[in-house]
């Protein structure tokens, strides 16, 4: 199963990872701010959008808001 998201720099994006065991930051929204490779895995500098502060997460745990 595969699922095809369009990132964009400035989206508005919710944290909704596949893992059911990854339960921390589920839910919340966020904006990205940057894409960046590290250790030849792409990560992606977030914004929470409650909180504002700034963390890495992988492209597989953000999904577009759908609102």
């Amino acid at each position: 199963m595969s699922e095809t998201v369009s990132l964009s720099l400035g989206g508005s994006y919710v944290v909704a990872p596949d893992n059911p065991r990854k339960t921390k930051n589920r839910g919340r929204k966020c904006m990205i701010l940057a894409f960046e490779l590290n250790d030849e895995e792409l990560d992606i500098r977030v914004i929470y959008l409650d909180t504002s502060r700034e963390v890495l997460l992988k492209f597989s745990d953000l999904k577009p808001i759908t609102e």
